[in-house]
């Protein structure tokens, strides 16, 4: 009964650090290139009505 005891809780444990795992790398590969690229097209946006406002022309 003992070992059975300890299988479930290295089993529980393993299962808990795998969906940490997956977690982080599904954020490090998926969730910060999106918003570094929604950053950056920001960015580009704020650039691009800067631009046309210095040139005397609206955007909008």
């Amino acid at each position: 009964m003992k070992s059975f005891k300890s299988g479930v809780i290295v089993g529980i444990l393993s299962s808990v650090a795998v969906a940490a795992t997956t977690a982080l790398s599904y954020r490090h590969t998926v969730v910060k290139p999106a918003q570094k690229s929604e950053a950056h097209h920001e960015e580009v946006s704020k650039q691009a009505i800067r631009r046309s406002v210095a040139a005397h022309q609206s955007r909008f």
